[in-house]
């Protein structure tokens, strides 16, 4: 290759690592509307089943049309991401309330790690928690953002090590026990810590390992990866 077509190649690798890059930013955007909603109802700025009916349905479908878009122009890396996050998103979501009601069976500790996820239930339907309604509803809700803060360690970090999953699980486990306690009233604060610790614990491996395995090897993947 000479030296005007290298430069020219360089010049639309660059370009579509810059596109690449966009893509990753929106989407990661989009994928936090369903925690966004958690912290605005906590706080007291916009109810729930507003937020969720204004902004999370439609981050969704938004998603969905940068995926297409994304195909149209091979935009490879970022497609691999996104389904990688999913994938291992609902893994480590399993993997999540797996551990937790094993902990929850053998009796030693004292609390229903299922509270909080009727409690969103009731947020989003008004509906008693005990209803089908709540259920469904909070169970949703739990998914979706399990499944969105995978697509959000995909987007942002790509084919890392595994073991960093558990360092984003201990993050989200940071950001939980400094938000829950605003709404959620804990009688064991031991027990609580504890069974969502290795909740997330679980979480982060589950999703460290899926991501590791089948995101695309690529120096490029992550979002500020955008110059050499």
């Amino acid at each position: 290759m000479d030296k005007p077509d290298a430069v020219r190649a360089e010049a639309k690798a660059a370009q579509r690592r810059a596109v690449e890059a966009r893509l990753r930013w929106c989407a990661l955007a989009l994928a936090a509307a369903g925690i966004a909603a958690l912290f605005l109802h906590v706080f007291g700025w916009l109810r729930m089943p507003f937020f969720l009916a204004v902004c999370g349905v439609p981050s969704v479908l938004l998603l969905c049309a940068l995926a297409a878009y994304a195909r149209r122009i091979d935009a490879d890396l970022f497609l691999n991401s996104l389904w990688v996050g999913i994938l291992g998103g609902v893994v480590a979501t399993v993997a999540y309330d797996g551990t937790r009601a094993l902990v929850e069976r053998s009796h030693i500790f004292g609390y229903d790690w299922t509270v909080p996820i009727l409690m969103f239930g009731n947020w989003i339907t008004g509906a008693p928690t005990s209803s089908a309604l709540a259920k469904f509803a909070g169970w949703t809700y739990h998914y979706w953002n399990g499944v969105s803060f995978g697509v959000m360690y995909a987007l942002a970090f790509g084919r890392i090590r595994w073991y960093w999953g558990i360092a984003f699980g201990m993050f989200l486990e940071a950001c939980m026990l400094g938000l829950f306690p605003m709404f959620l009233r804990v009688s064991n604060k031991f027990d609580f810590i504890l069974i969502s610790m290795i909740g997330h614990v679980a979480y982060g491996a589950a999703l460290g390992v899926v991501v590791e395995k089948y995101a695309l090897p690529s120096e490029r993947v992550a979002l500020w990866a955008t110059k050499d």
